[in-house]
């Protein structure tokens, strides 16, 4: 019996392992509740992806979802080597992104987080990539940098596109 339940957990992890790696298990999710959502696309709203580039190596806590928020509020969990799209209202933000790392280099888990300012303007679009800077004993922080339309395709040749980016796409831009 308990040989059974080891294969079993087995089978199941290997399949999770599997399907992450095909790109069919998504973890980005967007809180379309957000205030600064533009649902109506009627509406004045720019459009902004949101990009999550793939480590060179495993980095622990700061391979899990990283949340992302506008002016304090949660927005999303981005998922590594995935990008989404939201339609956002037309404003200045502050857009921070937050993760857990480890520190000092022992069990210490800690929060960290970097704030930086956007414009976003009716009927543009834009594209913000979560740099993770890798400060070693001090841990892994991300900041959000804007690229070029040119520099966000490179960026996301190998990626997975979640939510509203399946449908529309960068490379299609």
């Amino acid at each position: 019996m308990k040989q059974t339940k080891l294969i079993s957990l087995f089978v199941l992890l290997l399949s999770v392992t599997l399907l992450s790696g095909c790109g069919l298990l998504r973890v980005s999710k967007v809180d379309n509740t957000h205030g600064l959502v533009q649902m109506e696309q009627s509406r004045p709203h720019a459009k902004v992806y949101f990009i999550r580039p793939k480590t060179e190596h495993v980095a622990g806590y700061a391979d899990n979802a990283l949340a992302v928020e506008l002016d304090g509020e949660e927005l999303m969990k981005l998922g590594k080597a995935e990008y989404v799209l939201v339609y956002l209202k037309p404003r200045g933000v502050t857009i921070t992104l937050r993760n857990r790392t480890q520190v000092r280099g022992r069990w210490e888990v800690t929060e960290m987080s970097q704030s930086r300012q956007f414009s976003f303007q009716a009927d543009e679009t834009y594209f913000i990539q979560t740099n993770m800077l890798d400060g070693e004993f001090r841990g892994a922080r991300f900041i959000p940098e804007a690229l070029s339309l040119f520099d966000a395709r490179k960026a996301v040749r190998y990626l997975e596109p979640a939510g509203l980016a399946r449908q529309y796409p960068i490379s299609k831009l």
